[in-house]
């Protein structure tokens, strides 16, 4: 069987009253296919943060609770703030409670087991400096890549944090592994805090972008700024993960390798032409998870890059297009055109084309009818809109704004049956009209969960 490409086209409505001026509608393109082609090698770059907050002994709650009954931890007030501080805690005790760097090389050696012969591996390390751990490496030579791991807790890299130094050593070990379209590209970037050089990783972030090499970031716990994270991510064709327990590491780092591995094409582009009278508003990509995308115009057409294809969560966007009334008839509102570069790496790629029709009539009942499916993915972004709005408000000191828009996001999340997720949006209204101030962990938690609200849609 051939490989092949597909665009499926399908708009909110397909009948648009032939009267009432112009009208909002929504497109939403999803891209498929694949599932006969092989996975492609996997060259990935591993940049972790390896500061002092990443060694810090951490206890669960239970092991908490009995550090305090034997009195090796007390309550003591700091700058009037209530605080724990340890006292005379044993040496063997210490050393027995995990630190995050540990979840790290337990998540890289589980990482580096599932390499496959083919695939390619780097690791680069940061803090104050940045360090290429292990050049780029053949996943053939895992004994070796295993012995390089376990030296990650032991380096001493300084108390301060220059993500963008770990970004583009990442980099270069990308394009060492032999940069092209027969290999799924990837640069993973984990850290717990905030970064001192922020326009280097918006530089890298653009560099790797030109390059199409996408890059997931994770950030962990509740220190570390999403404002830097999610855009990298997002820009780049990669994910943004939120880690609140150092235990979810490992999972995380299993999950991301695996998507690396089950990708089948690259440098995925959807380009549309609209008809004359046909404007787009706005596009954001809502599988695998809802983001703004960037639409890139020349010559009366789009161009919408959605990264990488992989096998299980095949990407989609909805757009936002204005339409103007016409005569009844059948319309044909827009051409598409799916395009990847060829697996093969060669000069040419696989194609999709598919036209956006819709059919003007005089009918009020068949004009009112809207396609479910897309007014699903409508329902969620909008819920997804709300928080980020809600947001700006808070950001810009508008309370009542704020309490406002959460509210209304928790009645979307309801409608759609999101109850867990409409009730922390609920939790946060009412602390922001309570006390004019938002819990900054749970804003990080409505942040990312509601990017998510698509993938079981899909």
């Amino acid at each position: 069987m051939p490989k092949a490409l597909y665009l499926a086209c399908t708009v909110n409505t397909p009948y648009l009253p032939a009267t009432g001026g112009p009208r909002l509608i929504y497109l939403l393109l999803e891209a498929s296919g694949g599932s006969d082609a092989g996975s492609l090698p996997v060259n990935l770059a591993l940049v972790v943060d390896v500061s002092e907050s990443m060694h810090f002994r951490l206890a669960t709650e239970a092991q908490f609770e009995d550090l305090a009954r034997k009195g090796l931890l007390k309550e003591v007030l700091v700058d009037g703030v209530p605080a724990w501080q340890s006292s005379g805690i044993p040496q063997e005790v210490l050393t027995g409670l995990p630190r995050k760097i540990d979840r790290v090389k337990d998540a890289l050696l589980t990482a580096v087991e599932q390499l496959r012969s083919n695939d390619r591996f780097a690791l680069i390390a940061f803090a104050g400096q940045a360090v290429t751990l292990i050049p780029n490496t053949s996943g053939a030579e895992k004994r070796r890549l295993l012995g390089a791991v376990d030296g990650l807790a032991q380096l001493q890299l300084g108390d301060d944090t220059y993500i963008g130094r770990g970004m583009a050593l990442g980099f270069d070990e990308v394009e060492r592994g032999g940069a092209g379209a027969d290999l799924a590209e990837r640069m993973l970037v984990l850290t717990d805090g905030f970064t001192q050089d922020e326009d280097v990783c918006r530089a890298e972030a653009a560099r790797a972008r030109r390059a199409r090499v996408p890059i997931s970031t994770m950030g962990l716990g509740g220190e570390f700024n999403e404002e830097l994270m999610i855009p990298v991510a997002d820009q780049t064709g990669g994910e943004a993960y939120l880690l609140e327990d150092p235990d979810d590491i490992p999972e995380a780092f299993t999950h991301e390798l695996q998507r690396a591995q089950a990708v089948r094409y690259r440098g995925l582009e959807v380009k549309l032409r609209p008809a004359h009278g046909v404007e787009v508003r706005a596009a954001y990509r809502v599988r695998p998870t809802i983001a703004p995308l960037e639409a890139v115009s020349a010559d009366g057409s789009y161009s919408f890059s959605l990264g990488d294809l992989v096998v299980g969560e095949e990407p989609a966007l909805l757009l936002e297009l204005i339409v103007p009334s016409r005569q009844p008839g059948v319309y044909r509102l827009a051409q598409t055109l799916l395009a990847c570069d060829d697996p093969a790496g060669g000069p040419v790629g696989l194609k999709a084309r598919a036209d956006v029709v819709v059919e003007y009539t005089s009918d009020a009942a068949r004009a009112t009818y809207q396609t479910p499916e897309v007014m699903h993915v409508v329902e969620a972004l909008s819920a997804y809109k709300l928080q980020r709005l809600a947001q700006a408000d808070l950001e810009e000191g508008d309370v009542v704004g704020a309490t406002r828009k959460l509210r209304a996001a928790a009645t979307r999340l309801l409608d759609m049956g999101e109850e867990t997720l409409a009730a922390e949006m609920e939790r946060q209204a009412e602390e922001l009209e309570q006390h004019g101030q938002a819990d900054p962990q749970r804003t990080k938690r409505l942040r990312y969960e509601t990017r998510k609200l698509t993938q079981k849609l899909a």
